[in-house]
């Protein structure tokens, strides 16, 4: 059977025990939070493989080349944020260069320029600074022309969407996002409306990553079955397809510096898997989850389940796989497992064994202190 076959068996077994299960697994590629997306510009919660947005600084801190950001299948843009365009070390950098010349450019890797908020501060000192610089007949090379901005024009190269659809640079025209606020000044804001155009970066998998994705977070739910409940013609599908999904899980292989190997290694190895083989376990409050918590959509019940990632999504790390021959990001098989929601507070943006080193750090403390 292909990935997908076996991806949309799983599916249908897990959600005949509460449709609400089945709406849970469509998610976990069918939607992305927006992170660092401005809401003006976000495309409000579509696919994973869609159109995204990654800020320069991500790119120079992660050495992401031009190759590498052209394997965001659905079309990548890098934004330079208030003082990038304009810093002096990045005008010898090659890959900063070549993405100044794609600058609003309808090729799969293109660019944008943003003066907006970076660090939450309610202050604006350095985006009016970064802005009355940008208006100062700073000349642009847009689609083939040199465009001198000034306080003038410059609205006539906001960001708008001109096309339907979440994949593809040129569905998209212009390539100026301005948003101020804060401070005793007037707000400068070049939108007022969403224009649907961004997925965060951070949350990227391509089609293929994708059904990976959703095969092994269906392999962990599988886990959560509790197999002598069920009736025999439901065990031997149970069985026939976690053969399945074994084969297929144990096909598909890996190789980057974030994790070598095989789905079904990864999946085997992980401590949800680990703490009780056969059965699916929180590993942070280290409880038995069931089949049936996956049907709790109440966000406010802590029992809720949620996707977690051994290493958070917030840090913006992406990976190269050398085997997969495309960028990888918090999003990839080889980072995810099932949590309940109170857990994944407790982690917050703790590794997975970071959490864990911390915790027996902690228990150690308190047995000191309370054992004098």
């Amino acid at each position: 059977m292909t990935k997908n076959q076996v991806r949309l068996k799983a599916f249908k077994f897990l959600g005949d025990f509460n449709p609400k299960i089945r709406t849970k697994l469509n998610n976990i590629s069918g939607k992305t939070g927006k992170y660092n997306v401005p809401d003006e510009l976000f495309q409000k919660r579509t696919s994973r493989k869609n159109r995204v947005l990654i800020s320069w600084k991500k790119v120079k801190e992660n050495r992401l080349t031009i190759d590498q950001l052209e394997t965001f299948s659905g079309g990548v843009a890098v934004e330079f944020i208030n003082e990038d365009l304009f810093d002096p070390e990045n005008q010898t950098n090659p890959t900063f260069i070549a993405l100044k010349n794609k600058i609003g450019s309808d090729d799969i890797v293109s660019s944008i320029i943003s003066i907006r908020s970076e660090s939450g501060s309610s202050s604006s000192q350095i985006q009016r600074h970064y802005f009355n610089k940008l208006m100062d007949n700073t000349i642009i090379t847009y689609k083939g022309n040199n465009i001198v901005l000034n306080r003038s024009n410059y609205m006539n190269f906001a960001i708008k969407q001109i096309y339907s659809g979440g994949t593809g640079n040129e569905k998209w025209s212009g390539f100026l996002f301005i948003s101020i606020k804060g401070g005793q000044q007037d707000t400068i804001e070049s939108h007022n409306n969403n224009q649907t155009i961004f997925n965060p970066a951070c949350e990227f998998a391509n089609e293929d990553i994708c059904l990976d994705l959703d095969l092994v977070l269906s392999y962990f739910a599988l886990l959560s079955v509790n197999t002598s409940s069920l009736e025999p013609t439901k065990l031997s599908e149970y069985n026939e397809l976690m053969s399945e999904m074994r084969q297929i899980l144990s096909e598909s292989y890996y190789d980057s510096d974030s994790y070598t190997g095989n789905l079904l290694d990864y999946c085997n190895n992980h401590p949800c898997a680990k703490m009780s083989p056969g059965e699916l376990y929180d590993p942070i409050q280290v409880e038995k989850i069931n089949i049936t918590d996956f049907a709790i959509d109440n966000k406010e019940d802590l029992r809720n389940l949620d996707l977690a990632h051994n290493e958070a999504v917030v840090f913006e790390k992406y990976y190269w796989d050398k085997s997969k021959n495309c960028i990888l990001t918090a999003a990839r098989p080889t980072n995810v497992f099932w949590s309940r929601h109170l857990s994944n507070m407790m982690q917050q943006n703790f590794t997975l064994d970071g959490y864990f080193r911390r915790e027996e750090e902690i228990v150690e403390r308190r047995k000191s202190l309370l054992n004098n």
